[in-house]
């Protein structure tokens, strides 16, 4: 029993003693990494700089004083922020010393989302060495982004083009470098998938995003195009330069510094003068509250319209334009713009090409980042502008330069025209000319013809003994009216209202009498007649017997001259036979005779 307990006693120590797996395999992982890391390192600190490795060691500084959150992030740093160890140092204590694990640390968290593709990514372009053969890309934001789908083209200057590399998934750490190149002794270079010729006399290169817009061109000679002002004449390295960290993505230097300090890669070379300029270490204008308010470009004078929105001053000095994927960058000047005010750049004036009916403008702020973009716009008749109206971009016929934006969805018609209900230009509708009426009529306004004036008429008084009818309005004789007037009817008699005319007032004497037995009152002549019996026999009318018989002899003789014309005609009708059966008839009494 005292045995089994000293060995559980052992297990338990040793558990407690030992970290656990997760943290070992982490450490492991940490020190395999760090091993590859300053492997290359060893190669690229022949590379670089005293002045570089002592602000890589600043750098570490400040990535061990930073908070937990902030050391996950610095884990992904560029390559030259971790080549920090001078020649000198031991790699295989630096190994053991960063793989050893701290238990009281948590495993950091890596953020995918940081590798993303980003396709509007600001990427700019910041060494190009035609003498070495490379090119190195610079990622001034704060967010790792991945390349998929980028690509690097070289255009000579006779207009020859060349793709250089399409990345896969490259990713380029936040506030780091990548370098392409084939040649083997540059450490931790990309190589290009073609070899690319890099003329120090002219060419360009330009960088590419995943949807085909340029995202940085840089070139040099006198044919070539830039984003800024290009290098002019043969060249062996075309290079931006820093002010502290942030890159100053429109001014292109050629060979060494003005400090003498050798331009390599994964450098920030600066762009201070042998005279201290106070105004090198200034920071960046970042152009807040300037929004694009207006985009004129079917029209005869361009102009592109910005609005301080904000509410404070605003000093456009670095601000920039550029239209879509051109690379041209074009700076607005050092105008302080008051809350509200605009300003008018006029596309004449600037080294832009802005589209008439089809594109897009972005607004940039010193640093080159992209504060406002207009809706890409398109089909722009002319006359017409592409401006912000009630916070939407809309396409308006109102051209307000200087102004406030005002929606006007039909230009103005020509003159002689008006615009109907359907939006169309119709011909104004003009009145024939009418010739004036002569003297004494007027027009009138429903016929629009020339009538007769009217005088007034003066009705003249009555003579005496007549007066005007209300109903005719002509003068009638009082004493014909008198005359006509009807006089009362008789004591006993009234006056008829149908006829006008005096009925005497029936009285109880007039009532007739009820009629005598037998007989009745005939209601029409309202007189007593004798009430016919229905048993009493009726008596013929001797008339009615002599109309019957004179009418039955006219039909008998009627009868009698009819059969005798029909037998007439058919005597006519059969007279040859009817003599034959005659003469037939005389032979054989003939013949009886005779015998």
């Amino acid at each position: 029993m005292k045995y089994l307990r000293n060995t559980l006693l052992m297990i338990l120590a040793a558990a407690l003693i030992m970290p656990s797996p997760l943290v070992l395999a982490e450490g492991v992982s940490s020190a395999t990494q760090e091993s590859k890391v300053d492997d290359a390192q060893t190669v690229d600190n022949s590379l670089k700089s005293a002045e570089e490795a002592k602000d890589s060691v600043i750098d570490k500084e400040q990535i061990d004083s930073n908070s937990p959150s902030q050391s996950s992030e610095n884990l992904e740093t560029p390559t030259e922020n971790l080549s920090t160890n001078s020649p000198s140092e031991n790699p295989a204590t630096n190994e053991s010393s960063k793989s050893e694990p701290n238990p009281e640390s948590e495993p950091p968290k890596i953020d995918n989302s940081d590798e993303r593709t980003e396709e509007n990514a600001t990427i700019l372009i910041s060494k190009i060495s035609q003498d070495k053969k490379y090119v190195e890309i610079y990622n001034p934001t704060n967010q790792n982004v991945n390349l998929a789908g980028w690509k690097i083209e070289y255009h000579t200057g006779s207009g020859a083009q060349a793709v250089g590399k399409i990345f896969k998934d490259e990713v380029i750490l936040a506030n780091g470098f990548l370098v392409l190149s084939n040649d083997k002794m540059l450490a931790g270079a990309i190589k290009f998938d073609n070899n690319l010729g890099l003329a120090q006399n002219d060419g360009s290169v330009v960088l590419l995003r995943s949807d085909g817009s340029v995202a940085d061109t840089v070139g040099w000679g006198n044919n070539s195009k830039s984003a800024g002002s290009p290098i002019k004449g043969g060249v062996k390295i075309v290079w931006r330069c820093f002010i502290d960290e942030n890159i100053i993505d429109s001014k292109f230097l050629s060979g060494k510094n003005l400090n003498n300090q050798e331009i390599v890669p994964y450098s920030r070379p600066n762009c201070k003068s042998p005279e201290p300029n106070p105004e090198s270490s200034k920071e960046l204008n970042k152009c807040e509250g300037l929004k694009l308010s207006e985009i004129a470009s079917n029209v005869d004078e361009q102009f592109i319209e910005i609005i301080n929105s904000g509410e404070k001053n605003v000093i456009t000095t670095g601000c920039k334009l550029t239209v879509g994927d051109s690379g041209v960058r074009e700076n607005i000047g050092d105008i302080e713009l008051n809350p509200g005010e605009f300003l008018t750049i006029k596309i004449k004036n600037t080294k832009l090409k802005l589209p008439k009916t089809k594109g897009k403008v972005y607004l940039l702020d010193e640093a080159g980042s992209k504060i406002d973009a207009a809706a890409e716009y398109s089909s722009m008749p002319k006359g017409a502008s592409w401006s912000f109206v009630d916070d939407e971009w809309t396409r308006t016929f109102a051209i307000t330069e200087g102004a406030a934006n005002i929606f006007k969805e039909y230009p103005d018609c020509q003159s002689g025209y008006e615009r109907n209900v359907l939006g169309r230009c119709v011909k104004i509708a003009i009145p024939p000319v009418e010739n004036p009426c002569p003297v004494g009529q007027y027009r009138h306004p429903e016929t629009r013809r020339c009538r007769k004036i009217e005088a007034a008429k003066t009705i003249t008084p009555c003579k005496d003994g007549y007066y005007r009818s209300e109903e005719t309005g002509r003068c009638r004789s009082i004493a014909s009216a008198a005359a006509k007037t009807l006089k009362p009817c008789p004591e006993g008699q009234f006056r008829n209202s149908s006829t006008g005319r005096c009925k005497k007032i029936v009285s109880t004497d007039d009532i007739a009498k009820e009629c005598p037995e037998g007989f009745e009152r005939n209601p029409q002549t309202k007189r007593c007649r004798k009430i016919k019996s229905a048993n009493m026999p009726t008596v013929g009318s001797a008339a009615a017997e002599v109309k019957q018989v004179a009418g039955a002899t006219w039909g008998w003789w009627v009868f009698g001259g009819v059969s005798l014309l029909a037998v007439g005609y058919g005597v006519w009708q059969w007279r040859w036979e009817i003599s034959q059966f005659v003469r037939k008839i005389r032979e054989r009494i003939k013949s009886a005779s005779g015998k």
